[in-house]
């Protein structure tokens, strides 16, 4: 089988949807040697990024040029899915008009659909209108998880007949043991132990207002609380929430490379994740992957992603959210425990099987 996989969204800092594909790239590039081919559409911005992830033996790497926006940008996919000649097209919640080829769709989450008050109107209108067409062109759906693949039953019923649950894995650089750079890399940042950490874009599903609240209600019953930081982008609507940020002593250190994740992750007491919204929500796994406890949400996929192995809130409640703060980072043999349990769920999750997965959803459609 020839696969083509639309990478455009690496090199533009998306986030998690740049985070999925790199990682998908690993697994396919650690799958066994066999008739398979990959060819990866990248815009200009990504090109020298897969250069050092996608070795030119096992991937073609297409240059589409500067990255366009729609229409402009559908339009490039179908030129380069001709000059490829692939027989599987797979792309991340969109699909161009004509598909000279068989076609799967990668949806993370509708949360477009499910609080379109999250994003710019015009934003959301778009979404659900190409989303809802990539579905019906699409003859696979990888949904990143059963939560993801009822959402889809629940918005767009006829798609769920065509639709496989594959979750996604976690790099190999995510791991327990302190790198010897560790240091370097959470000073690169000026953020120094002990801290809270969050991660994330500094976005209104990622529930940063309620956080804040609950770690100022913390921080008035507790003198020695440690500093929050917050690791994320600005995103629509952040301004507000930025101001409030440095009002309660947070400390906000933007966008953070990959390679310096892994540091930030073990230097935590522990990852707080309260998002109100996640398709699958890989940061509390990776951060489980490096020994943090995790606090996540009960809401939407975050049970599926942390099992029994994270301490979980209703993220609407400012005061639970502040309790369950308090209880952790004031008892350390909670912190040794949620470790070890965060370390058996995150071994669950790994970029191979996930490729495996996916290209057996392929190689078995009808």
């Amino acid at each position: 089988m020839h696969l083509a996989l639309n990478t455009t969204d690496i090199g533009r800092q998306r986030g998690g949807n740049e985070s999925y594909l790199l990682g998908l790239i690993d697994g396919l590039r650690s799958l066994p040697v066999n008739d398979d081919r990959f060819s990866l559409i990248a815009c200009r911005e990504g090109v020298n990024d897969l250069s050092v992830v996608a070795p030119a033996d096992r991937f073609r790497v297409i240059d589409t040029g500067p990255y366009r926006r729609w229409p402009s940008y559908l339009w490039q996919q179908t030129q380069a899915i001709r000059r490829v000649q692939a027989d599987w097209y797979v792309s991340t919640f969109l699909l161009p008009p004509r598909v000279p080829c068989r076609a799967a769709v990668l949806i993370h989450d509708l949360s477009f659909r499910a609080h379109p008050d999250y994003f710019p109107a015009s934003i959301a209108l778009y979404m659900r209108m190409l989303v809802g067409l990539a579905l019906r062109r699409a003859e696979v759906v990888i949904a990143l998880s059963e939560f993801t693949r009822r959402e889809i039953q629940r918005f767009y019923p006829w798609a769920v007949r065509k639709t496989t649950v594959v979750y996604p894995g976690i790099e190999r650089t995510f791991g327990p043991t302190d790198d010897s750079n560790d240091v370097a890399a959470r000073s690169a940042y000026g953020v120094t132990q002990p801290y809270i950490l969050a991660v994330g874009n500094i976005h209104p599903r990622k529930n940063l207002s309620r956080l804040l609240a609950a770690y100022e209600q913390l921080r008035t019953k507790q003198s020695n609380v440690p500093v929050l930081v917050w690791v994320g982008m600005e995103r629509w609507g952040s301004d507000d929430l930025r101001t409030r940020a440095q009002a309660v002593g947070a400390q906000l250190i933007g966008r953070a490379q990959a390679a310096h994740l892994p540091a930030l992750y073990r230097g935590a007491q522990v990852l707080v994740y309260p998002s109100l919204y996640e398709g699958f929500g890989l940061p509390p796994v990776e951060a489980m992957a490096c020994g943090t406890p995790v606090i996540a949400s009960t809401t939407t996929a975050l049970p599926e992603a942390v099992g029994e192995a994270a301490l979980t809130v209703d993220p609407l409640s400012v005061d639970q959210l502040a309790a369950v703060l308090e209880r952790v980072v004031s008892d350390t043999a909670l912190r040794v425990e949620l470790r070890q349990r965060g370390l058996v769920q995150a071994a669950r999750f790994n970029w191979t099987t996930t490729a495996a997965q996916l290209m057996t959803a392929l190689h078995h459609a009808r």
